[in-house]
C-alpha cells in the first residue's frame, strides 16, 4: 500500500473508532494498527524511550548479567550496546578526516589534548571558533553524528562522519548555514525534547520524568533501555516471588506482530512515525526499517509474526551482515508444504506463501536491495520486500 493509501486507511480507522467508542466498543486485535511512538509510550507500562518517574530503579547490565550472563555477552557486542559514547581519543572514536566546506564555512575535527578528545572547528573569513565533542552517536556502520559541549549546553554538531566515503560532511536533517553568525554555523542546539529522543534511542538510563540527566546517561542501548528498569524485577528474584518477577520486567515476547514492529520502531520510526511527521517522503525512508517493513505486500495482507524484526535479527547479539544467512529466514516461509495457519493470539492468517521461480538462495539480495541513501552517503537494505522490477524507481 503507498503512503496516501496508508493515510485514507488511518483517517477511516479514526473515524470506524471514535463510532465504536461511542457505543462502548473496542477495535479487534486482528485489524490492529500502528500506534506512534508517542502513543505507545503514554499507553504502556514500559516501552523504549520512556523516561522513568526516577532512575533509581535501574540496576545496570551487570547485575542483570548475574542471571543472563549468555545474553548479556553477545549483547554487550552488539551495535545497539554501541550506539553511543563519551569520545575519549580512542581509535574507534576518531572523526573522519579532512574538510567539509559550505558556503564560506569550513569544517574540520581537532584533536584535544587536554583533555583528550575532539573539537569541531568552523572556519570562516579568518575567524575561528571550535566546541568540543561531548557524545558520539552511532555506532558507526554508516556514520557518526556528534554532540558539542557548549558550556554544559548541547548542540548537534553541522557536520558528521561518514563512513563509506571516509570523509565529512553535512549531517542528515540540517540544512547549510547562513551566512553571517559563526556561532550559528557550528550546530543546532538541542531542544529539550530532541535530546530526550536522542539520548532515549542511543544510551540507557539517560532521564527520569522526562528530564534529561546526560551525566549519568549509559552509553549504548543496553538491557533495562527495552526491559525497563530492573530493580523490583531483581528484588523479587532475590525473595523467591517468581510470578512477581515477571510482571516486574517487561517481556516483549508477549508482544502482537504489529506491537512487536511498533517496539522496535520506537527508534528505527513505526509507520504513524513516518506518517505523521514525513509528510512528503523520499528515498531516505529506507533508513526506516520497521515501516519499510510494514509497506511489504505479504505484512499488509497477513500481519504475521514470522515477518517480525526479531525472526530475523536477535537484539541480544550482534547483526549479522552476510545475505546467505537470512535465507533460512525467508524459506521458513516460500518453501513447499507451508500450509496456511491461524495465529491465536494475535488473529492473523498467515497465507501460503509462493515459491520464487528463479532461486532459493540470497534471496535479499534481489527482494530487499540496498539502495543509496544520498544524506547519509551510504546504502542501507530496503526492508519493503517485493518483487522488484528494473528501472522502476524505489518506492517512497
Amino acid at each position: 500500500m503507498l503512503l496516501s493509501g496508508i493515510r485514507v486507511a488511518i483517517v477511516g480507522w479514526l473515524c470506524l473508532t471514535a463510532l465504536l467508542v461511542a457505543a462502548g466498543q473496542q477495535h479487534s486485535t486482528p485489524n490492529e494498527l500502528p500506534d506512534t511512538t508517542a502513543d505507545r509510550v503514554t499507553g504502556q507500562g514500559w516501552w523504549p524511550t520512556k523516561s522513568p518517574a526516577s532512575t533509581k530503579g535501574y540496576v545496570g547490565s551487570d547485575v542483570c548479567a548475574e542471571c543472563h550472563s549468555a545474553i548479556a555477552s553477545t549483547q554487550s557486542e552488539s551495535e545497539m550496546a554501541k550506539a553511543a559514547f563519551r569520545l575519549s581519543g580512542g581509535a574507534a572514536g576518531q572523526p573522519a578526516p579532512g574538510d567539509f566546506e559550505s558556503g564560506s564555512y569550513t569544517y574540520r575535527f581537532i584533536a584535544n589534548n587536554t583533555p583528550p578528545g575532539y573539537s569541531l572547528e568552523v572556519t570562516s573569513n579568518g575567524r575561528s571558533i571550535s566546541y568540543p565533542i561531548a557524545w558520539t552517536m552511532g555506532v558507526g556502520v554508516h556514520g557518526q553524528t556528534y554532540l558539542l559541549d557548549d558550556n554544559g549546553g548541547l548542540y548537534e554538531g553541522k557536520a558528521s562522519s561518514f563512513s563509506f566515503i571516509h570523509r565529512i560532511g553535512l549531517t542528515p536533517g540540517h540544512t547549510p548555514a547562513e551566512e553571517g553568525s559563526l556561532e550559528n554555523a557550528v550546530g543546532m542546539p538541542l531542544k529539550a525534547g530532541e535530546a530526550l529522543r536522542c539520548f532515549a534511542c542511543h544510551t540507557t538510563a539517560s532521564s527520569a520524568n522526562s528530564t534529561l540527566n546526560a551525566a549519568d546517561a549509559v552509553p549504548g542501548v543496553h538491557c533495562e533501555a527495552c526491559h525497563g528498569p530492573g530493580l523490583d524485577h531483581v528484588n523479587a528474584i532475590f525473595a523467591r516471588q517468581t510470578g512477581q518477577a515477571r510482571q516486574a520486567i517487561f517481556n516483549p515476547a508477549s508482544l502482537t506482530p504489529t506491537s512487536t514492529i511498533d517496539f522496535c520502531g520506537a527508534c528505527h520510526r513505526t509507520t504513524m512515525d513516518v506518517v505523521m511527521n514525513e509528510p512528503e517522503p523520499g528515498a531516505y525512508t529506507i533508513r526506516f526499517q520497521p515501516y519499510r517493513l510494514e509497506e511489504s505486500r505479504c505484512w499488509q495482507t497477513t500481519k504475521d509474526a514470522r515477518l517480525a524484526c526479531t525472526q530475523c535479527h536477535d537484539p541480544h547479539a550482534p547483526m549479522v551482515r552476510d545475505a546467505h544467512f537470512y535465507d533460512q529466514k525467508c524459506l521458513s516461509c516460500h518453501s513447499p508444504g507451508k500450509d496456511a495457519r491461524h495465529d491465536a493470539s494475535s488473529g492473523a492468517w498467515a497465507a501460503t506463501p509462493k515459491i520464487c521461480p528463479r532461486a532459493t538462495a540470497n534471496c535479499a539480495s534481489c527482494h530487499m536491495p540496498k539502495s543509496y541513501v544520498p544524506e547519509m552517503h551510504s546504502t542501507f537494505v530496503d526492508h519493503f520486500i517485493r518483487i522488484v522490477r528494473p528501472g522502476k524507481p524505489v518506492p517512497n
